[in-house]
């Protein structure tokens, strides 16, 4: 079987050394990890071949602004996955992928890039290219925790998952690329939960639509707000019997959450290129300064229905204490559907949707995660 190379956009940053050292542990892929900063790149290949056995690691120059750049890059290349801060040049990326060849995966968020990859999906599918969007945790769990659910179930009627991330971001180095790009999306998140058989907008002006989720012993009951992910629109769909989902997400801190988010909200939206550097800066600088311990990230399902003919209740947890785990090992589970064909079909799909939830969950856990199952009858409560 010819082994496959992958490469890496931002394979030397955060999530992309975690991405690369996961896949050289699970798979016999070749890597090949890109950026701007050729340096960094060889240095972290260089770090990777001491570590693992093969010597499956190169670095190279990468900029996803230059298109005959990317062409030369993507030579050879059987999948690129995105784990840059390259949001804004998806479309240049995407479509010099197809031009070479290659498969597609990124870890993006938000309404902006899945219109922009939409606008590619028949060029995809005829083109026979395997493209997954909205990897990672959130996007890329709910939908899945949600399909995972649904075997406890004979008719699911209602699924709710939340979520609270509390980062140490002092322990992490942040390019500014990454800081606008964050700031971008949390200003463009989309308030829409599931009811009764329509997607509702929650009232700005209240917090009536909000909910209280108890994410256990470290975090404790946290309020929540909606924030609609593309990978929740079929869930309605594949589960009929629902009347009631969506994704929640608790704050990040007080300061964060009651200041620093509304006047950014204000300040995109009066001057949205000139504020966007300084509300970046901003955003880092309150959560460095005012997130404080316990830290972790925990995703959370609380689902009810009916299972032979009786009450039931389900409560799924997901959790680690690093984010840049809790991002790549979903991307992995999911990467190593594709590698052994199980997935790999032509096409634009989101990876929440496109997994098969046992095996994924299966191996999020054998790669870290602690995934909690707990089943109640009645109403759980």
């Amino acid at each position: 079987m010819d082994i496959k190379t992958f490469l890496i956009l931002g394979g030397y940053g955060n999530v992309g050394r975690v991405l690369t050292r996961l896949l050289l542990q699970e798979t016999n892929v070749r890597l090949v990890l890109a950026g701007r900063n050729l340096e960094k790149a060889k240095a972290a290949a260089d770090q990777f071949n001491n570590l693992f056995e093969g010597n499956r690691v190169t670095g190279m120059y990468a900029d996803a602004s230059d298109l005959e750049n990317l062409r030369q890059v993507f030579k050879g290349v059987d999948f690129v996955v995105v784990a840059s801060s390259t949001a804004k040049f998806t479309k240049e990326i995407a479509t010099t992928a197809l031009e070479a060849g290659c498969d597609y995966m990124d870890i993006h968020f938000g309404p902006k890039i899945y219109a922009t990859l939409h606008s590619l999906a028949e060029a995809i599918k005829n083109a026979k290219r395997c493209f997954i969007t909205g990897g990672g945790f959130h996007p890329g769990l709910p939908a899945a925790t949600i399909r995972y659910a649904g075997q406890y179930f004979d008719s699911m009627e209602k699924a709710i998952v939340g979520s609270v991330m509390n980062v140490n971001f002092r322990e992490y180095e942040i390019s500014e690329s990454t800081r606008i790009e964050f700031v971008e999306e949390v200003a463009d998140f989309q308030p829409f939960f599931y009811k009764n058989g329509e997607w509702r907008k929650i009232n700005m002006m209240s917090t009536k639509d909000y909910i209280l989720m108890d994410f256990g012993n470290e975090f404790g009951k946290q309020k929540c707000a909606p924030m609609f992910f593309e990978e929740l629109r079929e869930i309605p769909v594949i589960f009929p019997t629902l009347n009631q989902t969506g994704f929640y997400m608790a704050g990040f801190n007080w300061f964060v959450d009651y200041f620093v988010f509304p006047f950014i909200f204000i300040s995109l939206k009066l001057f949205p290129k000139v504020s966007i550097k300084p509300m970046s800066h901003l955003m880092q600088w309150s959560l460095s300064t005012f997130s404080k311990p316990p830290y972790g990230l925990v995703l959370k399902l609380e689902a009810s229905g009916e299972q032979d003919g009786r009450a039931k209740h389900v409560e799924i947890q997901l959790s680690h204490k690093d984010g840049t785990y809790f991002t790549a090992i979903p991307v992995v589970a999911c990467l190593l559907q594709y590698l052994d064909g199980s997935i790999e079909k032509p096409g634009l799909w989101l990876q929440a949707n496109i997994v098969e939830p046992n095996r994924f969950m299966q191996d999020m856990k054998r790669m870290g995660i602690d995934v909690k199952v707990q089943e109640k009858s009645g109403n759980g409560r």
